[in-house]
């Protein structure tokens, strides 16, 4: 680590997390590891987010939160297009190819 920032505001530490960052992945968490990648997700949709987001889905621990964005195709809340953005895998090989081919979202328009 060669910098230390410190924030008083957590949307600032998330800002300059994105800003630094390649990729955003989420380890296997609890709530606040959710909430992190859920709004990265929702930036990415809306163009605040240019890095690819991943869910390290070892052992299936995000099994059911992939269920519940594949639901969201069915019900026509996402796109298929804005979850393909989105990867679960524990495979490094993967997540690798997903990072190096990543072509940000196309942001919606109303």
């Amino acid at each position: 680590m060669r910098n230390h920032y410190e924030y008083r505001c957590i949307l600032w530490r998330k800002q300059k997390m994105l800003d630094l960052g390649n990729a955003c992945i989420a380890l296997p968490g609890g709530p606040g590891t959710l909430e992190e990648i859920t709004e990265v997700v929702s930036w990415s949709r809306l163009g605040q987010n240019n890095n690819p987001c991943i869910f390290y889905n070892e052992n299936d621990y995000y099994r059911p939160i992939q269920q519940f964005y594949d639901d969201m195709v069915q019900n026509d809340f996402l796109t298929v297009e804005d979850r393909s953005k989105i990867l679960f895998s524990n495979s490094v090989d993967e997540i690798h190819s997903f990072i190096t081919d990543y072509v940000p979202p196309v942001i919606r328009t109303y």
